[in-house]
């Protein structure tokens, strides 16, 4: 990491003196670089804009899917909750069965 940081460090140093010592006028020169300048931050700013973009999809496509699996699990949760209160009322129809032959029973004997 730092050998890469020196050698942008060491090119960017040299372009510079470079463009300083070339045969151009100062005013030509400084233009050069304020134009370079101008150029590379818009660059920079269209790079931003394109990732700040791809995160914003990126997290729409997450919000998605966390919206498809809570759908899921609130569908599934209300589908156990109805196989419960089935299974609920099936066992309380098979009491109130039981509880009324009993009472026959008692009643006919």
């Amino acid at each position: 990491m730092k050998s890469s940081r020196d050698f942008l460090l060491g090119f960017i140093t040299g372009v510079v003196a470079g463009i300083l010592t070339a045969p151009k006028s100062g005013q030509e020169s400084r233009q050069w670089i304020q134009d370079e300048a101008d150029k590379r931050t818009k660059d920079l700013q269209d790079q931003w804009s394109k990732g700040v973009e791809q995160v914003k999809s990126q997290v729409e496509q997450v919000k998605s899917q966390v919206n498809q699996w809570t759908g899921k699990l609130q569908n599934e949760g209300e589908e156990k909750k109805q196989q419960f209160n089935d299974t609920v009322e099936t066992a309380a129809d098979k009491a109130h069965d039981g509880v009324d032959a009993a009472k026959k029973s008692i009643k006919v004997d």
